[in-house]
């Protein structure tokens, strides 16, 4: 998943239906994002660096 804060794009992966589901269902998205998406900041549950892309969307 590709998310937009501000002017930047951030990338995230192995982020499974239900969190993107609940996302586009949040009542505040920003809150959503903060409490179950956004990482430390050196990890986090959907980071790249440490959660791969899923092996459908490598070239």
């Amino acid at each position: 998943m590709v998310i937009q804060l501000k002017t930047t794009y951030y990338h995230y992966c192995e982020i499974d239906a239900a969190t993107v589901q609940g996302l586009q269902a949040a009542s505040s998205k920003r809150q959503y994002f903060e409490t179950r998406i956004r990482g430390t900041g050196s990890d986090g549950p959907f980071d790249c660096r440490t959660h791969p892309v899923p092996k459908k969307y490598r070239q």
